[in-house]
Formats: C-alpha cells, sequence, structure tokens
C-alpha cells in the first residue's frame, strides 16, 4: 500500500476515532456520559473532571499530526512516520473505540483490559518515533507523548474503577494506604518508561493528572477533604513529574526527543 493511501485511511480511522469519543462525551451511547459512568464508581484517584479537557488538546494535536502526514508526504520525515506508524495507529483508533464503547456501557472491567492493549500500542508508537527522529522535530512527539502520558493515567484510573465496581476489599489494606502505593508506583513507572522512550512530555498529562487529584481530594464531593498525606503525595507527585520532563528535556539537548 503506497503512502498516500495509509495517510488518508489514518485520517478517516481518527475521524471515527472523534466521533465515537464525542458520542460518548455527550452521552448518546447508552444514555450515560463517560463522567457519569465515572462517578459509579469514585476511587480517590480519579482527577477532578476539569483535568479531562486536556483530551481536546490531545485530540487537537493529533488531528494537525494526521493532516501534516497527509499534505507533507512527501517530507522524508512524515514519509519514514507514515510507514512505521500507520499500522499501530489503526490498531490504536480501533482499541480507542471499543474503550469508549464498552466504558459506555459500563463494561467497566473489559474496557480496563482494552484501555491497557490501547497504552501498550501507543507506547510502541512513541518508540517507533524515537528511532526515526530527526533534529527539532517538534509535532509527532509532542502529540503522541501527551497522548501517550494521559493513557497511561487513565489506565490507572480504570483498573481502580474497575476494582471498585468488583467490590476489591485490597486484601483488608485500608484504601488509603493502596492510593499512596498506586501514587508512588505510578510515578516511578512513568520515569522508568519515560527514561526508555526519552520523549520529554510523556510525564507532563501525568503530572496534570496528579493536579487533579489533589484538588479532587480537596474539593466537597466524596471525600471531603479527609485524605492531607494524599494531598501532599498527589503535589510532590506532580512536581517530580514535572522535574522529570524538564531533565529529560535537558538531556535531549533542548528537543522532545534526543536531537544532536
Amino acid at each position: 500500500m503506497n503512502r498516500t493511501n495509509k495517510a488518508w485511511i489514518s485520517g478517516i480511522l481518527f475521524a471515527i476515532t472523534l466521533t465515537i469519543n464525542t458520542l460518548g462525551a455527550l452521552g448518546v451511547i447508552n444514555g450515560l456520559t463517560q463522567k457519569q459512568v465515572s462517578d459509579m464508581y469514585p476511587t480517590l484517584i480519579t482527577p477532578s473532571p476539569f483535568t479531562f479537557t486536556i483530551w481536546s488538546v490531545i485530540y487537537s494535536l493529533l488531528t494537525i499530526s494526521i493532516i501534516a502526514m497527509i499534505v507533507k508526504k512527501n517530507d522524508k520525515y512524515y514519509q519514514k512516520a507514515i510507514d512505521s506508524i500507520s499500522a499501530l495507529f489503526w490498531i490504536s483508533c480501533a482499541l480507542n473505540t471499543a474503550w469508549i464503547i464498552s466504558f459506555s456501557y459500563v463494561l467497566i472491567e473489559l474496557s480496563a483490559l482494552i484501555i491497557i492493549g490501547l497504552v501498550v500500542v501507543v507506547a510502541l508508537i512513541l518508540q517507533k518515533l524515537l528511532e526515526i527522529q530527526e533534529e527539532k522535530r517538534l509535532l509527532l512527539p509532542l502529540s503522541f507523548g501527551l497522548y501517550g502520558g494521559w493513557l497511561f493515567i487513565a489506565t490507572v484510573v480504570n483498573i481502580a474503577a474497575a476494582l471498585v465496581k468488583l467490590k476489591w476489599d485490597g486484601f483488608g489494606i485500608e484504601n488509603s494506604t493502596w492510593t499512596v502505593i498506586i501514587l508512588i508506583l505510578a510515578a516511578l513507572l512513568v520515569i522508568m518508561v519515560q527514561f526508555k522512550n526519552k520523549n520529554a512530555v510523556f510525564s507532563l498529562p501525568v503530572a496534570w493528572a496528579y493536579f487533579g487529584i489533589f484538588l479532587s481530594l480537596r474539593s466537597s464531593g466524596p471525600f471531603n477533604s479527609k485524605y492531607e498525606l494524599l494531598q501532599i503525595i498527589a503535589l510532590a507527585g506532580m512536581v517530580i513529574l514535572i522535574v522529570a520532563a524538564v531533565i529529560r528535556f535537558y538531556k535531549n539537548r533542548f528537543c522532545l526527543l534526543p536531537c544532536s
């Protein structure tokens, strides 16, 4: 298949993905918005609702990225990108769509499995982008770096919601204790993944999510500002993840991915 067709297929599949996401957000699918479904299974690591506006930034950047691959198909970098990531991107679109539908139908356990698959596929895309990186290339590393980072924390929250639905007792350990463990391990894992994919922005969406978790814990919602230690850990995690992004940016010689 030639590159033009690959790029257009990516555009069509992404347009379908955006449509399904919009329908899910509006509650057209199964009569429930994603927020309404999420509210059925509250967790201590679910960020404040406004945090999810980052999706609009991510999808806008991905849209521009797809358009760039279509319009700049004669650019050698975008040619390599089309060859390297098209098939993976198609799979990611299918998984993203399946995730939205399963979550909207309150199939939380299934949606958790699907989003795990999705985050793995996007991680593979990030590795491909690292392999083809050229000096000062910004758009694709930024778009997929933010996408991968946000999907990482979304996966953690989705799994936590599935455990709430299953009424898992945490082996008798306090919910707040598990939350401390999860916040620390998630931050460490993000830094490890960032060390491998070398994408300077990968940890920033997770830092944003930690800020959202902090605000959620401080709100007058179901947890009513009860967890001061968790608030401190969430804020500390946010700072550490931002510092990790800055360090990676410096090590990359002030590029999103390593450049000479």
